[in-house]
């Protein structure tokens, strides 16, 4: 499975945020009207596992 990284600028971007405790995922964030599917990511704070899925 290729996974593809390259720059970019600065954009308007969506912060992922924990549906249970309400924590932000650091560092990391959606492009607007990005397309995701298969990301997860476990939160640092309350050690939940989410799916990010947007379409």
């Amino acid at each position: 499975m290729p996974i593809t990284i390259t720059p970019t600028e600065k954009q308007e971007i969506t912060k992922i945020v924990c549906p249970d405790c309400k924590e932000k995922v650091r560092q990391v964030g959606l492009l607007k009207e990005s397309k995701i599917e298969g990301l997860t990511f476990k939160c640092k704070r309350c050690g939940k596992l989410w799916t990010v899925k947007s379409e």
